[in-house]
């Protein structure tokens, strides 16, 4: 598996990813259109400095993440998307793996996201690699579904002389 840093040209394969995988983790009776799934990854792209990295096995896109800047040195990722033919393969846990090098390279210190507190694999995955819960969860306003906020911080390198 290969992880790449995507740039406006990955937005589509994003998207399309993101359609396949909520259809398959909400069981939508269709996958959304490119036109339905685009703007939110244009959202979470349009302010800098964005993070969008693409999972890939061989030439074929298998996942994704994609965040961009909050208040402060935190990155917000608004997506983790993987292929739901791609699901157990451990593209979402490589993903975060490549993620604090990216935020790094981003000037960032640390990473938020929000996940349904019922999307059980998810939880797991975020829990196992060392993010931390903050907060109670709370109603997604469009469905009322419970979130649950998680934080991440990048390890600092050691100073020395």
């Amino acid at each position: 598996m290969e992880i790449i840093q995507g740039g406006p040209e990955h937005a589509d394969t994003a998207a399309l990813i993101w359609a396949h995988a909520v259809t398959a983790r909400d069981g939508y009776d269709r996958v959304p259109s490119l036109e339905e799934a685009r703007p939110g990854i244009d959202n979470a792209l349009a302010n800098e400095p964005s993070v969008l990295l693409l999972a890939f096995e061989g030439d074929v896109p298998v996942g994704f993440l994609a965040g961009g800047p909050q208040e402060t040195g935190t990155a917000y990722i608004n997506y983790v998307g993987v292929h739901p033919e791609a699901w157990g393969k451990g593209v979402g846990e490589a993903l975060l793996r490549a993620l604090p090098d990216a935020l790094t390279a981003r000037g960032y210190s640390a990473a938020e996201l929000l996940v349904y507190v019922d999307n059980e694999r998810g939880v797991r995955l975020y829990e196992r690699l060392g993010w931390i819960k903050i907060g109670d969860p709370v109603p997604y306003p469009k469905n009322g579904r419970l979130e649950q906020r998680y934080a991440f911080s990048v390890a600092q390198p050691a100073t020395g002389a």
